[in-house]
């Protein structure tokens, strides 16, 4: 099996609460995998670590082969880490286009040394030489491609404010994919969202799945999870209890009951074959 994304002994201690203990996690290449658990299990400070918002206390992060530990988070995405945030974040003034060439900034911001990622350098963009302007017509390009990839290609002159609730959770899915990235996480991406709009959100994740990106998410939803989900692991109290395909998941007593819920165990039997 070829690891994408692993883990091993990943800890963050905030004063006296370990909010991550120990945590090993094994992601795929490719597919969907989903990371679940009560409030409070820890799932977004995961994610905060794997992407390198905060450091941990204990423990590795390997992705794509590298040791990414200590790495700041444009290093991670350079190497081709995306992610989405349980809050929006879209830029509310900017047109619909000019939120996701914000997500390609590090592939097309200028290197003060001279360089570049795209060669363009710090005389070139300040001069806006040729090929300035060819890495300039190539993000264009690909933030558009972006957008018809979540289906808001007709909206990119669009005002950000303007979108519906949904098509901002697209908008922040788009700039995340503009990068193309090896590994896209998702954090809570159905929160808030009414059913039609989940159900369509679930289609789009699956086919971003289906393109050859890895997905990993976190999500409250479990139908939702369920659904798209190739693999789940599950925390509890900062700790990975189990992990496992969803229906061996969907099916765990110890999961239900212990670190579901009652309520959300009853939605489960209901909604299972």
């Amino acid at each position: 099996m070829t690891w994408l994304l692993e883990t091993t002994g990943l800890t963050r201690r905030f004063a006296g609460l370990v909010a991550v203990d120990g945590v090993d996690l094994r992601v795929a290449q490719g597919g969907i995998h989903a990371v679940i658990g009560p409030n409070g299990a820890g799932k977004t400070t995961l994610f905060n670590l794997i992407s390198g918002l905060i450091v941990p206390s204990a423990g590795t992060i390997r992705f794509a082969g590298t040791d990414v530990t200590r790495l700041p988070p444009d290093r991670r995405a350079a190497l081709g880490m995306g992610r989405t945030f349980q809050n929006i974040r879209v830029f509310g003034a900017m047109t619909v286009l000019e939120n996701v060439l914000t997500g390609l900034h590090a592939r097309t911001a200028p290197d003060l040394l001279g360089t570049g990622l795209l060669g363009t350098g710090l005389l070139g963009t300040v001069l806006r030489l040729p090929r300035f302007r060819a890495a300039e017509r190539e993000a264009v390009a690909r933030a558009r491609a972006a957008l018809d990839l979540v289906g808001l290609g007709a909206q990119a002159e669009t005002r950000a404010a303007a979108l519906s609730y949904g098509d901002q959770r697209r908008l922040e899915i788009a700039r995340a994919m503009a990068p193309e990235p090896r590994l896209l996480l998702l954090d809570e991406p159905a929160a808030g969202m009414n059913p039609a709009e989940t159900a369509a959100l679930g289609a789009l994740v699956r086919r971003l799945g289906g393109l050859g990106t890895t997905i990993l998410l976190v999500e409250h939803d479990m139908g939702f999870v369920m659904g798209i989900s190739d693999a789940v692991t599950v925390l509890n109290f900062g700790r990975r209890i189990l992990d496992g395909p969803p229906e061996a998941v969907r099916q765990s007593p110890v999961v239900i009951e212990a670190y579901l819920g009652q309520k959300v165990a009853a939605r489960l039997a209901k909604s299972a074959p």
